[in-house]
């Protein structure tokens, strides 16, 4: 029996989608989750001075750079921000 090449197709392409599912894609980076937890971290520092760069998400952790005022630091937390860590640049 000879299977249509658009049945190969459609099955080929559905494996390789489910595949991709089972690796879990991180998680958005949430600018308003990565202020709490900065807040979290870096004790007296004003919310509204919060300049967050740098970015980085790893699939178990997540760092980023904070400028708040005259004052840099280099942050990070797990995937989920939690246990948020904060120290000061020179």
């Amino acid at each position: 029996m000879r299977i249509p090449c658009n049945f190969t197709l459609i099955l080929a392409g559905g494996a390789m989608a489910l595949s991709a599912c089972a690796v879990g894609a991180p998680m958005p980076t949430s600018e308003a989750k990565l202020r709490e937890a900065t807040v979290a971290a870096i004790q007296g520092v004003n919310p509204a001075q919060i300049v967050i760069s740098e970015v980085n998400r790893q699939p178990a952790k997540i760092s980023w750079r904070v400028t708040a005022g005259a004052k840099t630091y280099a942050c990070d937390a797990d995937d989920s921000y939690r246990l948020p860590s904060c120290s000061p640049q020179a």
